[in-house]
């Protein structure tokens, strides 16, 4: 009995090892190159119409950004003054702001025209801090009218994830 203690703890502490460690999986990570800056980013599916970015470039700069496809043809823009809303589990709203215009790409495909937007937020690090201790459940951008959403639990949790790894970063 005393012969099988040691390897029985020295095989739980393997098992052990792996669930106390977070492992941090990126979309892409590589150096900008233009700046030669390292860079770290996640991408996740938000909603249906929105691929959600979160990216870490340097030591400090953060932002996200959005890939939100539409249906139809838009003729309006992402500006300044369209602020992206993110509701938390928590209650807590996180409000984002591009800092420029966003203009919508048009496309053709199978079901008709549709509009691409490609915007990005800067981000701040108590921002970054609320995500990553609390999922997204809503998202509401607003243009024309505003585009509201719930989100999938398993692509919430996993940005609260991604932005908990590029706070630790």
């Amino acid at each position: 009995m005393k012969k099988l203690f040691v390897p029985v703890l020295i095989i739980a502490g393997f098992l052990a090892t792996p669930a106390v460690a977070q492992y941090c999986k990126y979309f892409r990570e590589g150096k900008d190159k233009a700046t030669g800056e390292p860079f770290k980013e996640s991408r996740n599916v938000l909603l249906k119409t929105y691929f959600f970015h979160l990216r870490k470039d340097g030591v400090s700069k953060l932002s996200c950004s959005m890939d939100i496809s539409i249906n139809g043809t838009s003729p309006y823009s992402i500006t300044p003054k369209d602020t992206l809303h993110l509701k938390l589990e928590n209650e807590e709203v996180v409000k984002l702001v591009p800092d420029k215009v966003f203009t919508p790409t048009k496309k053709a495909g199978m079901n008709g025209m549709t509009s691409q937007y490609l915007p990005t937020y800067g981000m701040t690090k108590e921002q970054l801090q609320k995500l990553s201790v609390s999922s997204i459940v809503k998202v509401r951008l607003s243009l024309e009218k505003p585009i509201d959403g719930a989100t999938k639990k398993t692509e919430a949790d996993q940005i609260m994830k991604i932005a908990g790894c590029l706070l630790v970063d």
